[in-house]
């Protein structure tokens, strides 16, 4: 299962590798754009519903059903946090097979107390987990602002014991040299300097604690365009 279309990168790059995958996409608009300009392979017609509802329905219905979720809502700078508390998490926990993979898109200031929240939430849910960050920390920025936004993905499994990757190959490259690039995780990091990091008000994310978070959103929004400002020059931007 792949939470989250965006423009179909992940679910086509399943897809091709002759995984069985179920996209569950909330707007259809961005799962019409994924079909007409990106060229989205599908096996499995689309579930276009809110992830918290489908997730709801399905995990009161069955379990053990996927052998690898991609969980990958984010949003320019906005997470929506309903998918991130601890009772959604808990219903992947439920779809996910025993020997089952989920890989969890997120990104957030990690001097902020809720990707904290967050981070520990997915911890308590899966036994077996590995934090990987884009990019190293740059202790020059964080000196100046005071601020660690990075975007990570943390790798779980529903088992215990331990978590490996095994060598690529160049069949899963699919002839993309971004994937050759970034296939392999860097940078790893490891639990325990996430919550040493910045303030901690330790925790974890409910349902009925999301408001605080949403009020956040708004530092993580401008950190996420700062990023974004750096990574092409001033007059794409303004030209866009």
């Amino acid at each position: 299962m792949a939470s989250g279309m965006g423009i179909g990168t992940a679910p086509s790059a399943l897809v091709s590798h002759g995984i069985e995958t179920t996209v569950v996409e909330i707007d259809p608009v961005v799962y019409e754009f994924a079909q007409k300009y990106f060229q989205l392979r599908e096996n499995h017609p689309a579930v276009i519903e809110d992830a918290v509802k489908y997730t709801n329905r399905v995990a009161n219905e069955t379990k053990d059903v996927y052998d690898y979720i991609v969980h990958d809502v984010f949003t320019g700078g906005v997470e929506p946090v309903d998918l991130f508390t601890f009772e959604f998490f808990q219903n992947l926990y439920t779809l996910l097979k025993p020997d089952g993979v989920i890989a969890i898109n997120y990104a957030g200031d990690l001097k902020s107390p809720t990707p904290k929240a967050i981070v520990r939430t997915i911890l308590q849910n899966f036994p077996t987990c590995r934090l990987f960050r884009e990019n190293l920390p740059d202790e020059k920025t964080i000196a100046q602002t005071g601020s660690d936004f990075t975007n990570m993905v943390i790798f779980c499994r529903k088992s215990t014991g331990a978590l490996t990757f095994r060598g690529p190959v160049k069949g899963d490259y699919l002839n993309s040299p971004s994937r050759q690039n970034f296939l392999t995780p860097k940078n790893e990091v490891l639990p325990r300097d996430v919550f040493s990091n910045g303030k901690d008000e330790e925790g974890f994310l409910f349902r009925n604690g999301t408001d605080k978070v949403k009020e956040e959103q708004y530092a993580n929004a401008a950190g996420h365009w700062a990023v974004m400002r750096s990574s092409l020059p001033a007059v794409y931007w303004e030209r866009w």
